[in-house]
């Protein structure tokens, strides 16, 4: 079988969420994986640490100790190893375009949590286009954790997005949307967690379909003004507070090992 697959992601708990069962039913289809290169360095920590609140930051910090020490089967570098997949990192458009070039032979992508943004040349590269699941109701909340905010808004759903990447900031044309409902019982944690296995089971089902060009793209609603989310600082603690919505629940880690 022709292996015309490639995924690009960052090897966070979230995007083996997202990607996991996408790898399991098309392993043998997908060329290499793409990882960007971790921001758990020292200089990488720092820099997210001038852009987040305290608390965000620690929460962050937390859930990367527990994925290195405790969950290290819950990654996509281990599906990778699991699968006999090929897997390179990269850490700049520029590695990323050199090595999509001179190793790749795809014509789709698919993008989880990817840290690296995504140009026209490397875009060119694939015939059928980068495919990203982004959660919310695009046009709304473009940017950065837009699942967290519309958590700490107090949203009653979470929507979540796959479309096709363009140049801009979640601009790209929509191939599917959905709606999640949050629980009451729902944290930062576990919203975020089942909107990505929700999201890449979604994707998965379309896979085919996208590969075949089956699938009918609309271009994102122009009536509609979009707003850009930032990454969680302290108006999304107050947010938080004020929806009295919480961070991570004990439960949360009890049953991150089982799933």
């Amino acid at each position: 079988m022709t292996k015309r697959k490639i995924l690009l992601v960052n090897d966070s708990y979230f995007a083996y969420q997202s990607s996991k069962e996408l790898i399991a039913k098309f392993s043998n289809e997908i060329e290499f994986v793409v990882f960007s290169n971790s921001k758990s360095s020292v200089k990488g920590m720092s820099k997210i640490l001038k852009k987040v609140s305290i608390k965000y930051f620690v929460y962050r910090v937390f859930i990367h100790f527990l994925s290195i020490f405790f969950l290290k089967k819950k990654s996509v570098k281990y599906l990778t190893k699991k699968h006999n997949i090929k897997s390179f990192v990269v850490s700049s458009r520029k590695e990323l375009m050199n090595l999509i070039s001179e190793k790749s032979n795809s014509d789709i992508a698919f993008a989880f949590n990817f840290d690296i943004i995504i140009n026209r040349f490397i875009l060119d590269e694939f015939k059928k286009g980068i495919y990203n699941i982004h959660a919310s109701k695009l046009p709304k909340d473009r940017g950065v954790s837009p699942v967290l905010w519309a958590f700490a808004r107090g949203d009653k759903t979470i929507w979540s997005t796959i479309y096709k990447m363009n140049e801009g900031i979640d601009t790209g044309d929509i191939c599917k949307q959905i709606d999640i409902d949050v629980y009451e019982f729902d944290t930062v944690f576990s919203i975020y967690k089942r909107v990505s296995h929700i999201s890449g089971k979604l994707l998965c089902s379309i896979v085919e379909d996208l590969t075949l060009g089956k699938i009918l793209l609309k271009q994102q609603p122009t009536c509609e003004k979009p707003n850009y989310c930032t990454w969680p600082n302290k108006e999304f603690d107050y947010l938080m507070k004020s929806s009295e919505r919480k961070m991570i629940k004990l439960n949360d880690l009890t049953n991150s090992f089982k799933d």
